[in-house]
C-alpha cells in the first residue's frame, strides 16, 4: 500500500491519547499442521510469502468471487490468526470450515478482546508490560496474552488483542482516555480501509473493495476459491465499482447496506451502497461502494435521509492495477 496521510478537515475531534474497545472485531485462530496449505486454497493472498512480524491482508470469497470477509493474517509460531469484522466472520467461518473435514486443521474463535489506541500514555502502558512496540506500518509484536499491530495511516495508532487479564489492566490504566469505537472506525475510513457487515458480506468481489490497492490479492499464487472471477475482473477489466471515502458536514448515522443516491438532471437515482459509517462531533464519514469512475468532489445523498449530502474525498492510494 503506497499511502499518504490524509488532511483531516476537523482534526480537533481526534484526541492525542485514546483507548477504544472494538467489539466489531474478532479473530479466528487456525492451528494444525496443514493450516497454511489449507488456507492457501481459501484466501486471495499468498500466505507463503508473508514476512514474519508483518500483517498480510486477504479476502475469503465464495466460488463466484464474492468476499465473505476481509482478513488480516498474523502468523504465530504454532498457529495463524485471521482477524476481521465480527459480523462477516459469522458468515465466513462456516464456509472456511466446510472443506476442512479431511485436513489437519483446527479452529478456535474469539479468544481475545480487541482495542484501538494511540498516544504517549497508551505507548507507555504497553512498554510497562514489557511489550515491545511495533516500529513499522502493519508490523506486529506478540507476547503472552497480548498482540499489538501498528498502523501509520491516517496517523500512528495501535490495534491490540488482549486476553481477559491484560484487557482489564489496560482499561484500568487508560481511565479518562476512553472513547467510542466510532473514533477508530473514522480513522479506518480515512485510511481507506473497507469493512464488511452482515448486509454487505458476500456482495462484492475484492476489487470493488479496493483490495488490490491494499495488497490483499496475489495474481501469481495457485488456485483458491473464487480465483477465476477475481482474475477475470483484473485482466478483462470487468470491474465497474470501487470503494470511496465520503464526508458530510453534519452528524447522521447510516447502516451498512443503506443506499446512496446521485443526482441525474432533476432526478436522483441509486448511486452506491454504504459499507461503514462513523459520526464524530458535527461530521460523518462513510466508506461506500460507488461506480469506479466517480470523481473527487462528487456529491451523493442518503436515500433514507435526503437532506444528508456527502462529498467524495481523496483516497490515500491509487486504484490502478
Amino acid at each position: 500500500m503506497s499511502a499518504m496521510p490524509l488532511s483531516l478537515p476537523n482534526a480537533g475531534v481526534f484526541p492525542d491519547t485514546y483507548l477504544v474497545e472494538l467489539p466489531q472485531l474478532s479473530e479466528i485462530q487456525v492451528s494444525g499442521e496443514e493450516r497454511l496449505k489449507y488456507l492457501q486454497g481459501q484466501l486471495t493472498n499468498d500466505l507463503g510469502k508473508q514476512t514474519p512480524g508483518k500483517v498480510m491482508r486477504a479476502c475469503h470469497c465464495d466460488a463466484k468471487g464474492k468476499a465473505w470477509a476481509i482478513y488480516q493474517t498474523i502468523v504465530l509460531p504454532d498457529s495463524l490468526i485471521l482477524l476481521g469484522d465480527s459480523q462477516a466472520i459469522e458468515k465466513s467461518l462456516p464456509e472456511l470450515k466446510k472443506y476442512a473435514v479431511f485436513s489437519k486443521v483446527n479452529w478456535q474463535a474469539n479468544e481475545l478482546r480487541w482495542f484501538g489506541g494511540a498516544g504517549a500514555v497508551f505507548e507507555s502502558y504497553l512498554q510497562a508490560l514489557s511489550q515491545p512496540l511495533p516500529q513499522e506500518h502493519l508490523s506486529y509484536t506478540q507476547t503472552e496474552g497480548l498482540l499489538v499491530i501498528r498502523y501509520d495511516f491516517p496517523s500512528v495508532r495501535y490495534l491490540v488483542g488482549a486476553n481477559e487479564s491484560n484487557a482489564t489492566h489496560l482499561t484500568d490504566a487508560m481511565q479518562g482516555h476512553h472513547h467510542s469505537s466510532t473514533l477508530w472506525q473514522a480513522l479506518d475510513i480515512q485510511a481507506g480501509l473497507p469493512s464488511l457487515a452482515s448486509a454487505t458480506s458476500n456482495e462484492y468481489v475484492p476489487q470493488m473493495l479496493n483490495m488490490q490497492a491494499l495488497d490483499a490479492i496475489s495474481f501469481t499464487k495457485g488456485c483458491y476459491i473464487g480465483q477465476e472471477t477475481v482474475a477475470r475482473t483484473r485482466y478483462l477489466g470487468k470491474n465497474k465499482r470501487a470503494a470511496y471515502i465520503l464526508r458530510c458536514s453534519h452528524s447522521i448515522q447510516l447502516e451498512a447496506g443503506e443506499t446512496l443516491e446521485v443526482q441525474l438532471e432533476e432526478n436522483w437515482r441509486r448511486g452506491g451502497t454504504v459499507l461503514s459509517c462513523a459520526t464524530l462531533s458535527e461530521e460523518t464519514w462513510l466508506m461506500a461502494v460507488l461506480p469506479n469512475d466517480t470523481q473527487q468532489g462528487a456529491l451523493l445523498r442518503s436515500k433514507a435521509h435526503p437532506d444528508a449530502i456527502f462529498e467524495v474525498q481523496p483516497l490515500p492510494y491509487s486504484l490502478e492495477n
